[in-house]
C-alpha cells in the first residue's frame, strides 16, 4: 500500500511509525535514495526489530545461548531475500549470511497425524504414494482425479481457503489435514476463516482462468515444454522491482541474475547470529546518520496539519506535536486505528484481528535427543486432538547444525563438535481467539503443556525434560489475519485513509503488503521508499 509519488521536497521531513523490520526498511532505502530527507522513526518499545528477535538466555549452567524468539529463516528465492542479501553485503556483513541445502536434513518437514505420529512430508513420487496410503492422504487421490471434472466458481466473491479447498476436491480431508497445519505455521490462523484470495491467490487464479487447478498446471507444462528458449531467456529477466534496485543502487542487472538463480537452488537462508541481524545491521546503519532519528516513544495521535499538505504527530509527553511532509506507518490496524482522530477510518481498521502466538525455547546441552526426527521441525494439523493447543515445533539444533556459509569459504564440518537440542514450540494462535477472549495461562502451565506434547510425539523422556531450560515469550497480537473479504477491507481502508489524509500517509508491515513473511514486508518497504524518493527535490 504504497504512496502516490509525491513531489517531496528537499530537506522534506517524513515519520516512520513503527521500528521493526518493515519501518527499518523503509527509512534505510528512503535514506541511501534521498540523503536530504530527515527521517524520524518512532518505536514504542525499548528495541527495534519487532516481532523478529534473536535473544541471547542462560542456561542451567550460566553459559549463554541464542534463541529465536520470532521468524528464523527466509525463502532462498525471492525480491525480498535478494533485497536482504544486497543490502547486507552492501553493510559489510556478506560473511553472515548462510543457507540450507535442498538435500539437508534441515529441509525434511513432518506433519503430526491423528495419533500423534510425526509423517513426513513427501520430496518424491514414492513418498507422495507413501504419504496419500497413509492417514493424513485420505481423500488426496480421489480429490485430484475428480478435480478437473467439478464445476468452476462463477462468483467473484471471495471465500474461505477451507471452502476453496472442498470444492475443488470434493472434500474436507485435504484441508483439515494438511492446509490447515500449513496455515498454522505461516498466520496461526483457523483455516475455516481465512480469505481464499489472500492466502490460496494462485490457486483462485487458476481456477478462473481455465476452471480446474489441474487443467492450469497442465497447460503451463505443454506452454513450458513448446516455448523453451522463449522461457530460458526470461529467466534472465529481472523483476520490475530489481530493475528499480540496480537502478538506484547502482548494482549490474547481470549481478543480480546471478544471485537470484543462485538463491533459487536453495529452499531457506540465515544468519550466523540469528535472523535479528538484519534489522541490527539496519539499525546500527541508521543511528550513524546525522539525518535519522530514532525516538522510543509511543505515538498518541497522528492527524492532518491546517495546511492539508502536513501531518502532525503527537508523541509520549511532548505538549507541542512534530510537523512531517509524509508518515509511513507499519503498526497493525488495531494500532493505528487508536491514533488517528476519524471516527470511521477507526472503526474500518480494527475490523482486523490479529492472533497472539506463544513461542517456547527449549535447550538441552551436550545431547541430541531427537537423531529420529531430523528436520526442520512438524506442523499440527485440525484433525489432530490437540489438547496443547499446538501449531508446530521447530527443530532450531538441526536447522543451525545443516547451515552453510552463502559466500564465505566453505567450512568443514568438525567431528568434535558438542551436540545439543534446541527446540521451539508455537502455541496459541486461533486457538486463543483471536479477538484476545481467551486469556493466557501462566508460564508453568504452558511449560508443562508443551513437556506433554514433547513427550507424546517426539518420546523425550521426563529427565531431559527437567534438565533443559525453558524460556517463554508471549507474541501478542503479532500475526494479523487476512479474514474473508481482506482485498475488499484494504481498499476500502487505503481509500478512507488516503481521503483523510491527502495521500501524505503510507502503508507497510505485515497487515499492508501483498502477503506474509519478512521477504514479502522487506519488498513491501522497498516500493514504498522508491514510490517516496523517486521524484528528485
Amino acid at each position: 500500500m504504497n504512496p502516490t509519488v509525491l513531489k517531496l521536497p528537499a530537506n522534506a521531513k517524513v515519520a516512520v511509525v513503527g521500528g521493526g523490520v518493515s519501518g527499518l526498511t523503509f527509512a534505510y532505502f528512503l535514506s541511501k535514495l534521498r540523503p536530504d530527507i530527515k527521517v524520524t522513526i518512532y518505536e514504542s518499545k525499548d528495541r527495534c526489530g519487532g516481532w523478529i528477535h534473536s535473544d541471547l538466555i542462560q542456561d542451567r549452567h550460566g553459559d549463554t545461548v541464542m534463541v529465536e524468539k520470532g521468524p528464523r529463516t527466509l525463502r532462498g528465492v525471492s525480491d525480498g531475500t535478494v533485497l536482504i542479501v544486497e543490502t547486507l553485503r552492501d553493510l559489510g556483513k556478506e560473511d553472515v549470511v548462510q543457507y540450507i541445502a535442498s538435500d539437508s536434513d534441515a529441509n525434511k518437514k513432518f506433519l503430526l497425524d491423528k495419533s500423534n505420529v510425526l509423517t513426513p512430508v513427501p520430496q518424491t513420487i514414492l513418498g507422495g504414494i507413501k504419504f496419500m496410503m497413509g492417514p493424513l492422504g485420505k481423500g488426496f487421490f480421489t480429490g485430484l482425479v475428480g478435480e478437473p471434472f467439478r464445476p468452476a466458481k462463477t462468483s467473484d466473491a471471495d471465500e474461505s481457503a477451507q471452502n476453496l479447498l472442498r470444492r475443488r476436491f470434493g472434500n474436507d480431508h485435504l484441508s483439515r489435514n494438511v492446509f490447515s497445519a500449513i496455515f498454522h505455521g505461516i498466520y496461526a490462523g483457523d483455516i475455516k476463516s481465512l480469505s481464499a484470495k489472500r492466502t490460496l491467490g494462485k490457486m483462485v487464479l487458476m481456477e478462473k482462468k481455465n476452471g480446474s487447478l489441474m487443467k492450469t498446471m497442465i497447460n503451463n507444462v505443454i506452454k513450458r515444454y513448446k516455448s523453451k528458449d522463449k522461457i530460458a531467456v526470461e529467466k534472465g529477466l529481472l523483476s520490475q522491482r530489481l530493475k528499480h534496485f540496480a537502478e538506484v543502487t547502482g548494482r549490474s542487472e547481470a549481478e543480480l541474475v546471478s544471485l537470484s538463480r543462485r538463491l533459487k537452488k536453495y529452499p531457506m537462508l540465515g544468519f550466523k547470529t540469528g535472523l535479528e541481524c538484519y534489522p541490527k545491521t539496519l539499525y546500527e546503519y541508521l543511528t550513524g546518520l546525522p539525518n535519522v532519528d530514532i525516538r522510543y516513544e509511543r505515538v498518541n495521535r497522528i492527524k492532518p496539519a491546517e495546511s492539508q499538505d502536513k501531518v502532525l504527530i503527537e508523541s509520549g509527553s511532548a505538549q507541542n506535536p512534530s510537523t512531517f511532509d509524509h508518515v509511513r506507518s507499519t503498526v497493525n490496524p488495531d494500532i493505528l486505528a487508536d491514533v488517528v482522530p476519524f471516527e470511521a477510518l477507526a472503526k474500518k481498521l480494527r475490523e482486523v484481528k490479529a492472533n497472539t502466538v506463544i513461542l517456547v525455547n527449549f535447550y538441552l546441552p551436550n545431547k541430541d535427543i531427537i537423531p529420529t526426527y531430523h528436520g526442520f521441525g512438524y506442523l499440527v494439523p485440525q484433525c489432530n486432538n490437540n489438547h496443547e493447543n499446538l501449531l508446530g515445533v521447530i527443530f532450531d539444533s538441526v536447522i543451525e547444525q545443516n547451515f552453510k556459509p552463502l559466500f564465505s569459504k566453505e567450512l568443514a564440518k568438525n567431528p568434535e563438535a558438542k551436540q545439543y537440542t534446541k527446540l521451539t514450540a508455537m502455541i496459541g494462535g486461533h486457538y486463543l481467539g483471536n479477538d484476545g477472549s481467551r486469556s493466557i495461562p501462566s508460564n508453568s502451565i504452558i511449560i508443562n503443556s508443551v513437556k506433554n506434547a514433547l513427550q507424546n510425539h517426539l518420546h523425550i523422556n521426563e529427565q531431559d525434560l527437567k534438565d533443559a531450560t525453558w524460556d517463554v515469550t508471549v507474541a501478542k497480537d503479532c500475526l494479523p489475519q487476512y479474514h474473508v473479504g481482506y482485498d475488499d477491507w484494504l481498499a476500502e481502508a487505503v481509500g478512507m485513509l488516503q481521503k483523510n489524509f491527502s495521500n501524505n500517509v503510507s502503508l507497510g508491515g505485515m497487515a499492508f503488503s501483498s502477503g506474509p513473511g519478512v521477504p514479502t514486508v522487506i519488498e513491501d518497504a522497498f516500493e514504498g521508499a522508491y514510490a517516496l524518493a523517486n521524484t528528485k527535490p
